[in-house]
This record gives C-alpha cells, structure tokens and sequence, in this order.
C-alpha cells in the first residue's frame, strides 16, 4: 500500500551483523510484523467475501426482473417451481408444447442473451413425465439460485451497499498498513540478516559431523586458494584443509577470468550459457565483434558520446556490482566504438552537425557498407571454424580437425574467389578439393560404404547453412540505417517547430525526446542484435554451453550491505 520506487543503482545502507542482529530482537519491530500478518489475513478474508459476493451477484443478473423473493422459489407438494435456461430460439416451441401436453403449466421469460433464455416454469407435479420429456428435447438446464435473501433486484442492490462498506474497509486497511510502513527500512535489514543466517545454516547441513569435528567440501576457484587457507587457519588454527585437482567425472563449475575490458561482454556468453567441459572461454573473441557490430550498428557519434558518458557516470558515481557492472561497461564500450563508426560514417545526432565522414556516408552508398558486413561476417564464421579446430586439437582430435573445419575452410574459400573473375581457374581447383575432401570424409562415422558416400555428398547442401549465416551480417547494415534515417527525420520535424522564443523552446524539447528515444530503441536493437550474431552464426560453430557457473558461498543481501568484520 506504500510502494517504494527504489533506483536499480541506489546504494545500500551500509550495517555490520552485530547491528543487524540487536534490530532482529526488537519487540516494537515484531509487533509490528504481527499487525502486518493480521492486515494481511483480514485483507484475504475480504477479498474472498467479495468474490463470493461478485459471484452472486453475477448468478443473480439474469433474474433481476424476476418479482419473486428467492427463498421462496421452491416446490410444494403438488406443484413443481424450478428456475432454468433454454435457447433462446426454442422458447416459442417449448411454450406451444406445454400448451398443448401440460396445459396446466406455466412458463415465463425472466431474461435473455444472445444464446440463451432464463425462465420460471411451474407445473403440476403430476404432469412430470410429460414436462420431462419436452424439456429434454430442448436443451433444458436447470439453475439453482444461490441462497440470498429478498428478490433477485434487492439482493443485488445489498450486494452493491455490501460493496461499499469493503471499499471502506479496505481503505481503513490501507491507513492502518501506511502507518506501519515506517517499519520498512528496519524490516529489511531484518530480512537481509534472516537470510544470511538462512545461508549459512544451509552450508552447514552440506557438512559431515562427528561428535567432536566436522568436515566441507566444495569447489575453490585455484587464484583463491592459498588467500582462503590462510583465512580458514587463522580462524581455526586446528582446522585441516587440503586440496585437489578435479576428476574425469567431476561436475566442475566455470570460473571466468578476463582483462577488464573483456568482462563486460562475459554476460553476453553468460546470458547464452556459460561454457561447458569440453569449451574454452569464448569472450575474448567475443569482444572484438561484438565492440564492432554494437558501434556500426547504432554508427552515430553523438549517440556514442552519449552512451560512453552514460557509462562512465553509472561506473564512477553509482559503483554498480555484478551483471549490472558488466552492463554499464558493455555500454561505456559500445559507447566508444558507435564514436568511432559513427565518425567514419558521418553521423552526429544524425545531420544535426554537418560533419564529413572520415571514410563513406551509408546514406549515399549502402551497397559498400553491405559489402563491408558481409565480409565482416565472413571473417567471423572463419574464426569460428578456426575456434572448432583449436577444439577439437585440443583434445587429441587431429583429424576432425582437418575433415570438419580445414575442409570446409578451404572450400569456403574456394566459393569465395569465384567473386574474382581473375581468380576463376585457382577457384574451381580450390573448391573441388574440398568438395571431394567433404564427400569422402564427412559419412565417416557410418558403416558402410554407401552410407559413407550419401552422407558425404548431402553435407555439402550446408553450404546453403554458410550462405544464410553471411546474409544475416546484413542486419547490421539495416540498423545503422535506420539509425541515421529516424535522426534525420526526428531533426526535421523539429525544425519545423523553430520559430520566436516558444519555437525554438519546443524545437529543443522535441529533439531532446526524439533522440533520447532513439538512443534508447536502436542501443536496445543493437545489443539484441549484435548478442544475436554471437549466439547463432559465432557459437553455431564451435560452442556447446551448459557450464556451471561457480557459485561461492559467501554474503548475499537484497537491501543493505554487510560490513566485513575483517578482510582477508
């Protein structure tokens, strides 16, 4: 009842755990948790009498014009009285039948909707087989009415009355519950602190006990290693701690290591998954395409300069931890390099500031920029290869190495020197090689001969799965575009708005918001984007994924942060 907007990059109060556990045993912070439980179940309790009443009310609607108090719709002895439904198109029908068989019978129409009519049928209970028999030809239901007090019409006007008194008691609710909201602070460390002892007791269940010891065991990342003996001896001078390599078996989680500049773009492999056993850490390559691709496909440098110092403020003032950290980096970066292209290409706040491109204008020449992206990929698929034969040589398999990536590198390339007419003889030879390469090897694992040769000859259909992968490098073409377009035409029309002083107040506001927008939509495709070309064309050639993450045991809190009592 009192939300409480919090910035994604507030600071945490800063509490040590001795003051965190004297506010746990606060009487004055319990009783109020005790009034919040008793809010909060008298609150359900209201809610489920106002849907049992909406319920009603709901059952009630079709008989509002019934002038009969519902209690006593109820048959006697010798008369039958029931409420129900019919289609709406067999009503004449089943009235001429019942004048004709039961002409002692009564049937009124209290309502209808589209599909259905809501009637009162009386009838003499002698006649029941007769009655039965009609109204089972026509689609008969029979409705009971929920047990309510006075005709349909006055039971909902009470429910409507009803309605109101829970309005007030909701509100005197809400009163009672934003009096207590100046708890909430304290309430959150409480929860921070509950939540640490919950973790540690949750470690210590993991632990082997005797009567006099105990023993853990777990995964060290190996920099740690020599830092927590020290700290685990020092604590525990009579504790024993040893370590060792892992085994074949072992399910040993990923710990990422990378220069500073490489780690933002550790969430982009993160966010796909982290490497597995047989992966090596991709983000170094990563990082150099994804710098590239993110800048060209925004290429404004006044964006650039925009989103660099965004990053840089979020990093210095708001120290940011975690994956947010990464994120802040990963746009102070992008940042960088969208000035960089967007200087190449001439772009500042699209034609804002007339400025000569350092190299072309996508504008006026977008088949050279598609050209450039193409190739771009191209180069990035080769990588890939080259990565999956590192792979596979890294683990002693030579010669997959040469029959799945050296094969199709080299005809690959083949296909890519037909684009040169002066290079069309080299071309054929080259390409042949590699085509006869993949045919004879690519059915290796099959156990006959045809098998051998059908296989081989159908992998070269994935060449189509190569020419697809280059294509898809166009989107940074067509993001860069639209970049530069929506820049334009946000500037023209503001320009249109110029004129005395309102005019130009409106001019400023209007580019202000048309390129803040701008900004935010074109950074959002270009990290979808570019995130997108690493996942499908890069990591479809050599990464597997499905690595574990490591994950220490150590302080997590949600609201405050947990002063160390020493480091170490």
């Amino acid at each position: 009842y009192v939300p409480v907007k919090k910035s994604l990059f507030a600071e945490k109060e800063v509490f040590d755990e001795a003051a965190m556990e004297k506010l746990s045993r606060s009487e004055e912070l319990w009783a109020a948790v005790k009034e919040c439980r008793d809010l909060e179940a008298r609150l359900n309790a209201l809610r489920s009498e106002e849907m049992r009443l909406l319920s009603t009310v709901e059952l009630l609607k079709p008989w509002e014009g019934l002038d009969i108090p519902v209690q006593e719709i109820k048959s006697t002895e010798k008369v039958a009285l029931f409420t129900g439904s019919l289609p709406a198109d067999a009503v004449d029908t089943v009235k001429a039948q019942l004048n004709e068989k039961v002409p002692e019978s009564s049937l009124q129409v209290v309502s209808t909707d589209r599909e259905l009519a809501y009637v009162l049928l009386v009838y003499r209970k002698s006649m029941e087989q007769q009655v039965s028999e009609i109204l089972k030809d026509n689609s008969w239901s029979k409705i009971d009415l929920p047990p309510v007090e006075g005709t349909p019409a006055q039971a909902i006007e009470q429910a409507a009355k009803k309605q109101k008194e829970f309005e007030d008691i909701r509100r005197q609710i809400a009163e009672k519950a934003a009096g207590l909201s100046e708890q909430r602070p304290n309430l959150e460390v409480v929860y921070d602190y509950y939540n640490l002892v919950s973790s540690r007791a949750s470690v210590a269940r993991t632990a082997g006990n005797t009567r006099e010891t105990f023993y853990m065991e777990g995964w060290v990342a190996k920099p740690d290693m020599e830092r927590i003996e020290k700290a685990v001896l020092k604590r525990l001078p009579e504790a024993y701690i040893t370590f060792s390599d892992p085994g074949e078996e072992d399910d040993v989680p990923v710990v990422l290591k990378n220069p500073a500049l490489v780690e933002p773009f550790e969430m982009i492999t993160d966010l796909y998954s982290p490497p597995g056993k047989g992966d090596f850490d991709p983000n170094k390559l990563v990082s150099i395409f994804y710098f590239i691709f993110f800048g060209m496909m925004i290429s404004d440098a006044g964006y650039g300069i925009v989103l660099t110092l965004l990053g840089l403020w979020a990093l210095k003032t708001l120290k940011p931890k975690g994956i947010l950290k990464k994120l802040m980096g990963l746009i102070t970066l992008g940042g960088i390099s969208t000035v960089f292209w967007g200087a190449m290409f001439g772009g500042w706040f699209g034609d804002l500031f007339k400025a000569r491109p350092l190299w072309m204008n996508p504008l006026d020449d977008p088949m050279s920029l598609l050209m450039v992206s193409f190739v771009l990929g191209i180069i990035q698929i080769f990588v890939g290869l080259g990565a999956a034969a590192y792979k596979n040589i890294k683990s002693g398999n030579v010669l997959d190495a040469v029959f799945d990536q050296v094969l199709w590198a080299v005809l690959l390339v083949g296909l890519i020197m037909f684009a040169f007419p002066q290079l069309g003889g080299v071309a054929k030879v080259i390409s042949a090689v590699g085509a006869v390469g993949l045919v004879l090897t690519q059915g290796r694992s099959k156990k006959n001969i045809f098998g051998k040769l059908t296989s081989g000859i159908l992998s070269l259909y994935d060449v189509t799965g190569y020419l697809s992968d280059v294509l898809s490098y166009s989107r940074i073409l067509a993001l860069g575009l639209a970049t530069g377009v929506i820049a334009m035409v946000i500037n023209t029309m503001a320009k249109m708005l110029g004129g005395g002083i309102i005019g130009y107040v409106l001019m400023a506001v209007a580019l202000i918001i048309g390129h803040v927008f701008n900004i935010a939509i074109n950074a959002l495709g270009a990290y979808v984007h570019s995130s997108r070309l690493q996942y499908v064309e890069f990591f479809g050639k050599f990464y597997e994924g499905g690595g574990r993450t490591f994950n220490p045991f150590m302080v997590k809190t949600k609201y405050t942060n947990l002063k160390s009592e020493e480091e170490f």
